[in-house]
């Protein structure tokens, strides 16, 4: 993830060094507060990101428990951005791994009224896409977006008909997520990019806007949906 821009209207990112809790090579990964009886902030994970500090911008290294002899400091820091409505563009990856190509959708058919897609997928509910932003491809809609209502069996249904009859062949993605929605997010397993492939499931994250590019140039541009320093309900 990198820093992309803050909703309250501003472009500067706030950085803070924080005691870590573990060491981290990762760039670009959130961070959440510590626990009790911890040792300084720790790394989110693939569903977690409760209580979030923001994203790191530097390496940790790892304390150290012993007093050094040389009275040197066992404490060891990471620099953070702690905007807490800051949005983050995050690549968007079709598997665990970071990069991997996003799902492939190709049109077996379409209705004549631009309201379904028959797909070349026997089951578009497994990982469920319905509710999500389908991204055409290629085909007479390229470059077009329209958001699922129903997905069922291979068949997508939708409630804004696509300007012109999707015919067999055209492909399409979906970043597993709508704009404006908050949604339950899982990450690569490097934490620094957004999995694409799964219904929305795990962390909550504010999705702002996507920005589809190709099966590997796809991004979401999210903001953390439970952060450390944003106001929250008493």
């Amino acid at each position: 993830m990198e820093f992309a821009y803050d909703l309250s209207g501003g472009s500067t990112a706030f950085v803070k060094k924080y005691q870590v809790a573990a060491s981290n090579t990762q760039l670009g990964v959130p961070y959440i507060n510590w626990t009790n009886a911890g040792s300084g902030i720790r790394l989110g994970t693939t569903t977690s990101a409760a209580e979030a500090i923001g994203v790191n911008i530097d390496t940790a290294g790892t304390y150290v428990t012993a007093q050094q002899t040389d009275n040197a400091d066992t404490a060891r820091t990471t620099s953070i951005i702690i905007n807490p409505h800051a949005v983050y563009r995050a690549l968007l990856s079709g598997g665990a791994t970071d990069g991997t190509a996003m799902t492939l959708y190709t049109a077996v058919s379409g209705g004549s009224d631009g309201l379904t897609i028959v797909t070349d997928n026997a089951n578009v509910a497994s990982p469920d896409t319905d509710e999500m932003l389908v991204f055409c491809l290629s085909g007479t809609n390229q470059g077009r977006t329209n958001k699922v209502t129903t997905a069922s069996s291979a068949t997508w249904t939708f409630i804004r008909a696509w300007p012109f009859d999707v015919a067999a062949g055209d492909t399409f993605i979906t970043g597993g997520m709508t704009p404006t929605q908050t949604k339950a997010l899982t990450l690569t397993t490097s934490l620094a990019q957004v999995r694409g492939d799964l219904a929305p499931t795990g962390a909550a994250y504010n999705c702002v806007e996507l920005l589809f590019g190709d099966r590997t140039s796809s991004y979401a541009f999210i903001e953390f949906g439970d952060h450390t320093f944003a106001a929250r309900a008493t």
